[in-house]
């Protein structure tokens, strides 16, 4: 199959008015073939650097990589595509991933990502949970300030918290201050508007934390928390 170049496709012109999606060719050996303009701003890496050519291990750590490797591998055989749920640089990410064909056996997949984006279970297509959780910004907070976090943007009362964390409302109120001194909050309804911006599910507490995107390609700009 000839190698793909975006520039052949119709739609990623439409795909960059939107800041928000992005669109990534990727080999099935996980080379980075291309990549729409709005994409580096999505990921969070520095748009000056020319990813082509690099591979998803290069860009990312490796279990993080190794995650991906996995969905290209099952869309590859399948020749079905895939939706997936993650949390990426602090904010809730979809991402179709869809099996390009072509006269000889595929080798490369076309993965949309929508920032902020939902699933619905209205769709045909399998869906997963990525089993990482990259906090980005929020990655400053501790394992216990997170569920903190999550917990009262929820809507779970202090009194709640400290019975579901099996703490005193004394240790969730310090929890809580130091979570206002780390993100520059005070008041729960701020506390509320972050967990909402960053798209936190309770769920998200039971997956790993890690940081995706190996040091040397982060964009600084694009790591800032979101805050009232």
């Amino acid at each position: 199959m000839t190698r793909p170049d975006l520039s052949d496709i119709d739609f990623v012109k439409l795909l960059d008015q939107d800041p928000d999606l992005g669109l990534v060719i990727v080999s099935e050996q996980g080379e980075i073939v291309d990549y729409s303009t709005s994409t580096p701003a999505i990921f969070g890496v520095d748009p000056a650097i020319d990813f082509r050519g690099k591979t998803l291990s290069d860009v990312f750590e490796f279990e993080f990589a190794d995650e991906r490797m996995q969905w290209i591998s099952e869309v590859l055989q399948t020749q079905q595509p895939l939706r997936v749920d993650h949390l990426y640089n602090g904010r809730r990410m979809v991402s179709t991933i869809l099996p390009m064909r072509g006269e000889d056996q595929p080798r490369y997949v076309a993965a949309m990502t929508k920032r902020d984006g939902t699933t619905s279970g209205e769709s045909n297509e399998k869906s997963v949970v990525s089993g990482f959780l990259d906090l980005g910004p929020l990655s400053k907070l501790t394992k216990r300030e997170l569920e903190v976090l999550i917990l009262l943007g929820h809507g779970y009362s202090v009194p709640d918290v400290a019975r579901k964390l099996y703490r005193s409302p004394r240790t969730v109120e310090q929890h809580k201050a130091s979570i206002g001194r780390k993100l520059g909050v005070s008041a729960i309804a701020d506390i509320a508007r972050i967990v909402a911006v960053h798209g936190l599910k309770l769920e998200d507490l039971e997956l790993e934390r890690v940081l995706a995107l190996r040091p040397e390609y982060r964009h600084e700009e694009a790591n800032t928390t979101e805050t009232p």
